[in-house]
C-alpha cells in the first residue's frame, strides 16, 4: 500500500499543494482519490496537514464525504508524529469498523506556504466479512473473521496491533468444533497464524496485480496524453509532425498531401464575451468538427490557442477543394456556449506536397505563409500557397524591422491636410497624416506600412508616436481642430484612454481641439469596454470622427450607440458625384440623416468645383481634398493658416473702414 502511494504521489507534491491552495479539489479528486479507488481499491483517501487537520477527503469515490472520519480520525492524532517522519501502515479497528491504513508524508514544497507542511496522504482499505470470505474462498478454505476485545485474547485468536486506542483485534477461524485438546489448540493457533500470513500474502498479491494492471493502464494513458492535446483530444504538435513525416515518407504514386493551417477569427473577442471556460468549450466543438471532416484520410491537431492544423491525403485537386468546403461548412454552424449561439469563422492557408514542398518543415512554413496571406485579406478567407506569397512575406518582415528602427530614429514625419467649411471654404481643421522618409527607399506612403504595423505589435507605438507629434506640432496651427487616426486595434487596448490623457497633459494640448478618427470596423467590433473608452474621451472634450463612412457595414443606427461628433463620407462616393446617380443619392441621404442627429458631415476626396456644388446643395458641413490643398508640411500648413488669418483681418478692417498701416 505504501509503495502504491509513493508511486502515485512522487514528484506531484507542488501539484497537490497548489490544488489545495487554489481550492481546485475537484481536479485533485479526479487525479488522486478517484484514481486510488478505481484502480487500486482504496475506499477512503484523505490529505491532512501536519496538525492533523483534514484538507481533502474522498470516501467511496465521493468528494468531501466525511462519514468514515468519525472512526478513523483518532488514528491521525495517535500516529501523527510517526507519519510526519516517514510512511507507515497498519490495522485500525473500532467498534463495527476496521481497515488497513497506509500513510505517506509529502516532501515540503514552496507552493502552498500557507499550509502546515508536511502534508500527509492517508488511504484506508476496508476489512470486512465480505472481503475475508472472498479471500479464503479463493483458497478453498473456511473463512476467518475479525474479532475484538476478549475474543481477540482467546487462545484461538491471532492478535493484531491496533492503530486506534480502542479494542484489541485478532483473526479466528470459523468452526463448528467446540472442544480441542492442547495439541489441537496449538494446531489451530499455528494454522490460524499461517492463514493470516496467507491472507496478507494474498491481499498483497491482489494489490500487486491491481497495481500492475493500473501501471500498464497508466503507461498507455501517459503515452496517449503525450500525443494528445489535453483540451480537445486532437493530436499535439509533436505527434502531428511525426505522423506528417511518416505520411510524406509513405506517399504513394500519384498521391498528394495537403497541409492546412486553420485560425479562428476573433477568438479573443469570444473569450472576452463568454470567458475562458466558454472559449474552451468552443475550441472543443471546433476540434470535433475538424476531426469529423478529416476522417481517416489524415490527422487533425491543435498547436495552441485557436490555431489548428491538419493534413489530408488526396489524388485530385477537387478532393482538396471539397474538404475545404466541408471545413467552412461545419465551422459556419453556430456553437451554443453559455446560453448563446456563437458565430464562428476561420481563416485557412494550405500548402501541398510534392507541388510546393517535400519536407514537413517546408510544408508547415509555406502553409503558415498562406494563412498569413488569408488573414490579411479578411475573415473567412482561404488561400493556397503561391510562390509570390513568400516574397511578399519577406518584404513585410523587412518593412516591419525597418519601421521599428524608423520609430526609434524619428524618421516618420507628419503632413497636414486642411479641412474647410463648405460654404465659406475657410480652414476649420487639419488632418495629421504620417509619412515615412526612408533613407534608401525614399518616401513610403501609409498604405505600404500601416497594414504591416497592424499585423505586428508596432501599431501601438505608431499611433502613440503620431498622436504625440501632432499635439506638439499643432501648437503652430492655432484655433483649429487637429484630427488623428487611431487603429481599431488600439480601441481594444485597455490603456488607450489613459495614454491619450497622458499625452494631452504632457504636451499641454487642449483636448477640445483634438479629434480622433476611427473606422467603421472599430465600432462594429467594439466591446463594452471599447464603448466606455470612447465615452470617456468624449467626456474630456475630445471629438470623435467616423472615418471612411460607407465602405463597411456600419449604419447610422450603429453611430447612435457611440458619442460620434463627425462622419467622414468616403471619397469613393464623392468621386462619383455627377457621374453615378446612386452616389449622389447616397451622399444626400447620409448628409440629411447626419444633420438630423446633430453630427457634422465631412466629405473626403473633393477634387472638383462640381463636387463642391453638390455638397453645398446637400447641406454638408465640411470638405477635404486636393481641390483645397494637398497634405502639407507643418511650415506650409502654418503659412496657409496665417494667410487666412491675415485675409480675414483685412476683410474686418475694410468692413470697419480702417486700412492697414503702410
Amino acid at each position: 500500500m505504501a509503495r502504491v502511494l509513493a508511486g502515485m504521489t512522487a514528484g506531484r507534491e507542488p501539484e497537490i499543494a497548489r490544488a489545495l491552495t487554489e481550492d481546485r479539489k475537484a481536479e485533485l479528486h479526479d487525479r488522486l482519490g478517484r484514481t486510488l479507488r478505481d484502480q487500486f481499491g482504496f475506499e477512503m483517501t484523505y490529505v491532512i496537514d501536519a496538525d492533523g487537520r483534514v484538507l481533502y477527503a474522498s470516501e467511496l469515490g465521493t468528494l468531501g464525504a466525511h462519514e468514515a472520519l468519525g472512526w478513523i480520525a483518532p488514528a491521525f492524532s495517535r500516529q501523527m508524529s510517526r507519519w510526519r517522519a516517514g510512511p507507515g501502515s497498519g490495522l485500525a479497528v473500532a467498534d463495527g469498523e476496521a481497515g488497513l491504513v497506509a500513510a505517506r508524508p509529502l516532501a515540503a514544497t514552496q507552493v502552498g506556504q500557507n499550509l502546515r507542511q508536511p502534508l500527509i496522504i492517508v488511504t484506508v482499505d476496508v476489512v470486512d466479512e465480505a472481503f475475508l470470505s472472498d479471500v479464503f474462498g479463493k483458497l478453498d478454505l473456511p473463512p476467518m473473521h475479525l474479532v475484538r476485545d476478549a475474543a481477540a485474547q482467546s487462545p484461538e485468536a491471532v492478535a493484531m496491533a491496533n492503530l486506534l486506542d480502542g479494542p484489541r483485534a485478532g483473526f479466528v477461524w470459523n468452526t463448528s468444533e467446540q472442544e480441542y485438546g492442547p495439541l489441537n489448540q496449538l494446531a489451530m493457533i499455528i494454522a490460524a497464524a499461517a492463514l493470516v500470513l496467507c491472507l496478507v500474502f494474498l491481499a498483497l498479491m491482489v494489490r500487486a496485480r491491481r497495481a500492475a494492471a493500473a501501471l500498464a493502464l497508466s503507461e498507455a494513458r501517459a503515452r496517449e496524453l503525450a500525443q494528445r492535446d489535453s483540451l480537445t483530444g486532437l493530436a499535439n504538435r509533436g505527434h502531428f509532425i511525426a505522423e506528417l513525416k511518416d505520411a510524406l515518407a509513405g506517399r504513394g504514386e500519384g498521391e498528394a498531401i495537403a497541409l492546412l493551417f486553420i485560425d479562428l477569427d476573433g477568438f479573443k473577442e469570444v473569450n472576452d464575451s463568454v470567458g475562458h471556460t466558454g472559449g474552451d468549450e468552443l475550441l472543443a466543438v471546433v476540434a470535433r468538427r475538424l476531426r469529423g471532416c478529416v476522417g481517416d484520410r489524415g490527422l487533425a491537431a491543435r498547436f495552441g490557442g485557436d490555431e489548428f492544423v491538419l493534413f489530408t491525403r488526396y489524388r485530385q485537386e477537387a478532393e482538396l477543394a471539397s474538404l475545404v468546403a466541408a471545413l467552412f461548412g461545419v465551422l459556419d454552424i453556430p456553437v451554443h456556449v453559455g446560453g448563446i449561439d456563437l458565430a464562428v469563422s476561420a481563416s485557412m492557408g494550405a500548402a501541398r506536397a510534392p507541388r510546393d514542398a517535400r519536407t514537413s518543415d517546408e510544408l508547415l512554413s509555406l502553409a503558415d505563409v498562406a494563412l498569413y496571406r488569408a488573414k490579411s485579406e479578411g475573415r473567412g478567407t482561404y488561400r493556397l500557397f503561391e510562390p509570390h506569397f513568400e516574397r511578399e512575406r519577406l518584404e513585410r518582415r523587412r518593412t516591419e524591422v525597418e519601421l521599428a528602427a524608423a520609430l526609434d530614429r524619428g524618421e516618420l514625419n507628419l503632413v497636414f491636410q486642411p479641412q474647410v467649411d463648405v460654404e465659406s471654404e475657410r480652414i476649420v481643421g487639419f488632418e495629421a497624416l504620417v509619412r515615412w522618409d526612408h533613407p534608401t527607399r525614399g518616401r513610403i506612403l501609409p498604405g505600404a506600412f500601416i497594414p504591416v504595423a497592424e499585423g505586428s505589435r508596432l501599431i501601438n507605438r505608431l499611433d502613440a508616436y503620431v498622436l504625440r507629434s501632432a499635439c506638439e506640432q499643432a501648437k503652430e496651427l492655432p484655433g483649429v481642430t487637429i484630427s488623428v487616426n487611431m487603429s481599431p486595434l488600439n480601441l481594444r487596448h485597455a490603456g488607450m484612454v489613459d495614454n491619450i490623457i497622458a499625452t494631452l497633459r504632457q504636451t499641454d494640448f487642449d483636448p477640445r481641439r483634438l479629434e480622433i478618427e476611427i473606422t467603421e470596423s472599430a465600432i462594429l467590433d467594439a466591446s463594452a469596454e471599447g464603448q466606455d473608452a470612447l465615452a470617456r474621451l468624449r467626456g474630456l472634450g475630445v471629438r470623435l470622427a467616423l472615418d471612411d463612412f460607407g465602405t463597411g457595414h456600419a449604419s447610422l443606427v450603429h453611430v447612435r450607440r457611440f458619442p460620434i461628433t463627425k462622419i467622414k463620407i468616403d471619397k469613393s462616393f464623392i468621386l462619383n458625384l455627377g457621374v453615378q446617380r446612386d452616389a449622389a443619392s447616397i451622399v444626400e441621404y447620409v448628409v440629411r440623416l447626419g444633420r438630423s442627429l446633430g453630427i457634422t458631415l465631412t466629405a473626403e476626396g473633393v477634387e472638383t468645383r462640381e463636387q463642391l456644388r453638390f455638397l453645398r446643395a446637400f447641406g454638408a458641413h465640411q470638405a477635404q481634398g486636393y481641390l483645397f490643398s494637398p497634405p502639407l508640411p507643418l511650415q506650409a500648413a502654418a503659412a496657409l493658416l496665417k494667410r487666412q488669418a491675415e485675409a480675414e483681418s483685412q476683410r474686418v478692417q475694410r468692413g470697419s473702414g480702417e486700412l492697414p498701416a503702410k
